[in-house]
Order: structure tokens, then sequence, then C-alpha cells
């Protein structure tokens, strides 16, 4: 069978459009999840937000801070919780996602901010077990 050289780059081109498309499909998944589970994480029991175990495992839950303690805090504080745009690397069965969260606590009666942290970089190691992103490893910089 003579394939000609016109004829294989094309099906190279072809193939090599699939796998990108395959990765940055793969790069949305990762990141909606992570970001989905993060939020969840954060704002546990806040506005009926339930965390669903299966997403992260039992050691790093531990690894993200609660923000319980801050001096100022009100029963009846509203808590925001942002985070950036993100990136991610991954290789399809694993994967590293890097965010900025910012957490701020805000005053019912003016609105206004009276307690959080801004843009704190996390870096989050994720693999997909059973078809959902689990979170394996979180590291934070202070």
């Amino acid at each position: 069978m003579n394939i000609s050289l016109k004829s294989w780059k094309t099906r190279l081109i072809a193939a090599l459009i699939l796998v990108l498309a395959m990765y940055i499909g793969f790069y949305v998944w990762i990141l909606q999840s992570v970001k989905q589970t993060v939020t969840s994480i954060y704002m546990e029991g806040e506005n009926g937000i339930t965390l669903d175990e299966s997403s992260v495992s039992d050691t790093v839950r531990g690894k993200f801070l609660k923000f319980v303690d801050f001096p100022s805090q009100k029963p009846d504080d509203r808590i925001q919780v942002q985070l950036s745009t993100g990136h991610v690397f991954h290789t399809f069965t694993k994967g590293t996602v890097w965010v900025q969260y910012s957490y701020e606590g805000v005053g019912q009666d003016d609105h206004a901010a009276m307690y959080g942290a801004s843009r704190i970089p996390i870096k989050i190691k994720t693999k997909l077990d059973h078809g959902t992103w689990v979170i394996v490893d979180k590291e934070e910089q202070p």
C-alpha cells in the first residue's frame, strides 16, 4: 500500500488537532472540577453548600485553612470566596492546578469587607479516579 506524502501530512495534522482538542477538553474539565471542590471546601456549611467527600482525600482536606478564628468575625457575617482563572498541566490521568483564591468576611450591615486574605497562591495535585477528579495533594504559600 502506497501512501502519498500529502495524505500522510494531512493525517498527522488531523491527529495532532484531535490530541490538542482532547488536551484542552481535559484541561477545562480538571480546572472546573478542582475549582468547584476548593470552593465547597472553603464554603462548607455556608449558603447550603456541602462538600462531596469523594472529591478530596482525607489527608488533604486537613491542609485547607479554615477561616474561623478572625478576631473581628461575627456570627452573621457573609463569607465570600473567589478563585482566579487558574492553570492546569495534566497527563490525562493526573494533573496539577495552580490557582489563587481570595477569602473575605463581609458584614451584613454595611457590606464592607471586614477581614480576609487575598490572592493566595495554591498548587493542587489531582488524579482521575473512576471518572472523578480527586484532590490528592495541596501546597499553599503563606
